[in-house]
């Protein structure tokens, strides 16, 4: 594949002047795919014709053909003897003044000695060949005299007509050169390129206001102030909304009664972009999205919240038009990669603003990097506004902490994005060395088997895990941190890196790929390979053939880290992968307790959505952290089995609802979480006294499960079949975008009015419960009424200072 430029106008005075003021457009030669001849092109311009028209059947992309040759032959002759006829001047000939003169015809005809049937029949073999008669005798038709001025004005405003014409399908040598200088100066680094001016940008203050602060860690698993006041705003925006949604009016709806409800969109690349969008569309639609505190993403959901914040401008419509128009060139295209950096400073020195920033801090650099950059090309451009100088790119759009504009006043939920670290067996103290490219610096220990991944969470306003109890500023993340503090100052982390590292699902272990691949395989084979592999399957589990994305460790050297983050802050790099790695629904970070989640709406685009085991592994999840509220899904799940033995398979429906219980005897309601048991002996402590009081707290969570199956109401379309729908599939056409977006939309609806009677539901409840609260509240007040009048009356310490 060529890359050639040509000038957005041409110079009047000849195609060399001016060139390196003038505008450059991109001209992308077509690969050719056919068998048919191709002229190339390979003409010099001469500095005193016009280049275009130099050879006028040079256009590279137009086959050979005859009718279209003997065509473009015909007209030059015919063009000629015009043209001999205007360059040679004379006098008109009086058809009365028969005397010899000195003076001869324009174009004199010879007698032909043939025999007049010979000339007839050569004629027509002339005929035959160029498509047209030759001119006739022009002696006595009256040609007016031209000055040689008048007739290169009239041929450069011809040539002007052509141009514009012909503009940006052919290309010149001197933008050839252009374009081969470009390269060059971007590849050597050199003054002037994007590498010099991105690094000079790292330290310009009103390009990157956050390198003017300092960062700290923030240790303990509370929200954070910002998240707070996002949920007081986001109450009060929610309250007509979701007065109109279950069908009540607005004065019946107390904010604390309204459910906490999070969206939660799957991985699965594109195939799972586009669905997560079809289900928000739809849930928009039905005004179901204004009712939503946050929305949650692992891989491909990711990549559609992200855009739909940034260049969709919060707008369902205008992301789906996007991408649209985006998805129709594969993602390893790099003619058009190109293009963008050649054409679009502005938007080129946003993309490759993170790998850069990476590259001259001595950042150890992985191919994740790479793809993040080429995926940002691809979902974060405009392709339908490509400019020469990328002014409608917002450079606000590629930090995540400016997502906060959209929901500090509580105008869109809030956005969670997902990854997780693979922790493997028997963990060492010892930290990795920045420039070696690892998968992890832990030594694994012959007698211990034990791995697993660890959640990681960013929002607009912070970065960390509930696991290492440890969260810093989402503006912070990527710089270096010592015991707590921050000890560089450079820009936040671009938003192409951090898209590449949600969806690098190619960094998986040799067992997931494995997985993969097992399904493809016949039975005999796969059987075979079972029996060859298992022995090694374990071994695979630990085993990464592709480094995952490394950042610092924000919590290098921290002072008293939490018990199981002890090990974990010792190292200097942290190694993000995949969260769909783990389990591909977002469900971790939805069960912080000071979230309080009532009702969790799960959009499963997975691959093989019938045998994904995402609810086994929650299970697993909410048992090692102790976890109240989730609901018993393996078991209920298990149960329907069991009943249906002997008899056809459970199969799927659009919607599955899995309400959560609080009661004393479920499992997960009393599990000690591992690192704090003393040993595998020790008997579990006895359930903890609940007042009815603390009793009337605690909220059951309720999952709204939409597997992507097909729906025979929409179209003949399964999406776990056709080809176009793979994960690995990175171009996709409008009609395919359309079909699985709609795919989306329409299984939602299908599951509706059950979502309506959820919410109705839960907002009953929390409503009873809030009424039953006061009046415990008033019975115990008026039990003791001397404690409450002392809590009232005892002033709130404040620094004011005291009035006179």
């Amino acid at each position: 594949m060529s890359i050639l430029l040509l000038p957005a106008r041409t110079a009047r005075k000849g195609p060399w002047t001016n060139v390196r003021s003038a505008h450059w457009r991109p001209l992308l030669v077509p690969t050719v795919i056919h068998t048919q001849r191709y002229r190339s092109f390979s003409s010099s311009p001469s500095p005193h014709t016009n280049s275009h028209s130099n050879n006028p059947n040079s256009d590279p992309r137009v086959p050979l053909d005859e009718s279209r040759w003997s065509d473009v032959k015909s007209s030059v002759l015919a063009v000629l003897s015009v043209c001999s006829a205007i360059l040679l001047p004379t006098k008109a000939v009086s058809n009365e003044s028969k005397t010899p003169s000195t003076q001869k015809p324009v174009l004199e005809l010879k007698v032909d000695p043939r025999d007049p049937k010979e000339q007839e029949k050569e004629k027509e073999r002339e005929k035959d060949k160029d498509k047209i008669k030759l001119p006739g005798p022009l002696p006595d038709i009256p040609i007016p005299k031209i000055s040689l001025d008048d007739l290169m004005e009239k041929v450069h405003d011809l040539g002007e007509k052509i141009g514009e014409e012909i503009k940006g399908r052919v290309p010149t040598l001197a933008d050839y050169f252009s374009a081969v200088d470009t390269i060059r100066k971007e590849l050597q680094l050199g003054e002037g390129s994007l590498y010099q001016s991105i690094v000079s940008n790292m330290s310009d203050p009103n390009k990157n206001p956050e390198i003017q602060l300092d960062a700290s860690v923030r240790q303990g698993n509370d929200l954070c102030p910002q998240e707070l006041a996002f949920q007081a705003a986001r109450r009060k925006k929610m309250k007509k909304a979701f007065a109109k949604f279950i069908g009540v009016k607005e004065s019946d709806i107390h904010e604390n009664d309204i459910p906490v409800v999070a969206l939660a969109g799957s991985g699965g690349g594109y195939r799972a972009m586009i669905s997560s969008l079809g289900y928000m569309t739809a849930a928009k639609k039905a005004g179901l999205f204004d009712c939503a505190m946050y929305m949650a993403g692992v891989s491909g959901s990711c990549w559609m919240i992200a855009q739909y914040l940034t260049l969709g401008q919060r707008s369902f419509t205008k992301t789906m038009e996007h991408f649209k128009q985006s998805l129709n060139t594969p993602i390893a295209h790099y003619p058009s990669f190109i293009d963008t950096m050649l054409t679009n400073p502005g938007a080129a020195q946003l993309i490759l603003e993170g790998v850069v920033q990476k590259y001259s801090k001595n950042r150890v650099l992985t191919l994740v990097d790479a793809f993040g950059t080429v995926l940002g090309s691809r979902l974060l451009i405009h392709r339908e506004r490509d400019g020469d100088n990328g002014e409608w790119v917002d450079p606000l759009d590629f930090k995540m902490s400016q997502q906060s504009r959209w929901v500090n006043y509580g105008d869109q939920p809030l956005p969670i994005y997902t990854a997780v670290s693979h922790v493997l067996p028997g963990a060492t103290s010892q930290p990795d060395p920045i420039e070696e490219i690892i998968v992890d610096d832990e030594v694994a220990k012959e007698d211990s088997d034990e791995h697993y991944y660890q959640w990681f969470e960013m929002t607009p306003y912070e970065f960390g895990s509930e696991e290492t109890s440890a969260w810093i500023p989402t503006w912070s993340f990527g710089r270096r941190f010592v015991e707590g503090k921050s000890v560089e100052r450079v820009p936040e982390t671009n938003l192409a890196i951090l898209l590449g590292t949600f969806g690098s699902a190619f960094t998986a272990t040799l067992a997931d790929y494995y997985n993969e691949v097992r399904p493809l395989l016949n039975k005999a084979m796969s059987d075979s390979m079972d029996t060859y592999i298992k022995e090694y399957l374990d071994g695979m589990s630990l085993i990464h053939p592709l480094s995952p994305s490394c950042f610092p460790n924000p919590i290098y050297k921290l002072p008293n880290p939490e018990p199981e983050a002890e090990a974990f802050s010792q190292r200097k790099n942290i190694y993000l992968n995949d969260a769909g790695m783990d389990n591909n629904l977002p469900l971790y970070p939805l069960l912080r307790p000071g979230r309080k989640i009532d009702v969790i709406l799960a959009f499963d685009s997975s691959a093989d959505i019938e045998s994904v085991p995402w609810f086994e592994k929650a299970d697993e999840y909410v048992k090692r952290r102790g976890i109240e509220r989730w609901p018993p899904i393996s078991k209920k799940r298990a149960e329907q089995l069991a009943k249906q033995e002997g008899g056809p398979p459970r199969k799927m429906t659009h919607v599955e609802i899995f309400h959560g219980i609080v009661a004393d005897d479920r499992d997960a309601d009393h599990v000690v979480p591992v690192e704090k048991k003393k040993s595998s002996e020790d008997p579990p402590p006895p359930p903890k006294a609940v007042t009815p009081l603390e009793k009337s707290h605690v909220q059951p969570i309720t999952l709204i499960y939409f597997p992507l199956i097909p729906n025979q109401e929409y179209h003949d379309f399964n999406p776990g079949t056709e080809a176009f729908c793979s994960t690995f599939n990175f171009e996709l056409k409008e009609g395919q975008v359309e079909l699985l977006a709609g795919l989306g939309e329409n299984n939602f609806n299908k599951g509706l009015e059950d979502v309506r009677k959820v919410l109705k539901e839960t907002w009953l409840r929390k409503k009873q419960e809030r009424l039953e609260r006061e009046k415990l509240e008033k019975k115990m007040h008026r039990k003791n009424p001397v404690t409450s009048t002392a809590s009232k009356s005892t002033p709130e310490k404040s620094d004011a200072p005291k009035p006179k």
